[in-house]
C-alpha cells in the first residue's frame, strides 16, 4: 500500500451537515478499497484562484491515507460522479518517520558508539 496526501475542494453550497456526510462518505470508501484515512484537516473555505463550476469559493479537506495502488483511479472516479466535489489531487508521499522511531535510532547509535 502507498502512502497519498489528497487535497480536495468541495462545493461551498453544501451544509454543515451536508459536508460532514460528504467527508465520512468519501473516508468510507476509501476503507471499502482496502485503504486506511490517517489524518483528515478541515482547511475551510477560500478563495479560489479561478471559477469552478461557477463557483468563487471552495471548502478545502487535506487528507492522508494509505490505499492500494490500483484504488486511486476509483477515488478520483467516486469524487467525479458525487456532486459536493469540485476537485481532487491525489499525490504519492513518502511515509512520515515517527518521533519515537527517531529517537530510538539516536539511542542506538549512541549505545554503539558508548560501547567502542
Amino acid at each position: 500500500m502507498g502512502y497519498y496526501e489528497m487535497l480536495y475542494i468541495l462545493s461551498p453550497s453544501l451544509s454543515d451537515a451536508e459536508r460532514e456526510e460528504l467527508i465520512g462518505k468519501f473516508n468510507e470508501f476509501i476503507g471499502s478499497k482496502g485503504g486506511k484515512v490517517v489524518s483528515v484537516n478541515k482547511w475551510g473555505k477560500r478563495s479560489l484562484a479561478y471559477p469552478i463550476k461557477k463557483n468563487n469559493t471552495g471548502y478545502y479537506i487535506l487528507s492522508y491515507a494509505e490505499i492500494p495502488a490500483s484504488s486511486v483511479r476509483d477515488i478520483k472516479y467516486f469524487t467525479r460522479i458525487n456532486e459536493g466535489f469540485l476537485r481532487i489531487m491525489i499525490l504519492k508521499k513518502a511515509r512520515p518517520v515517527e518521533q519515537d522511531t527517531v529517537q530510538e535510532k539516536k539511542e542506538e547509535a549512541n549505545d554503539v558508539v558508548g560501547s567502542k
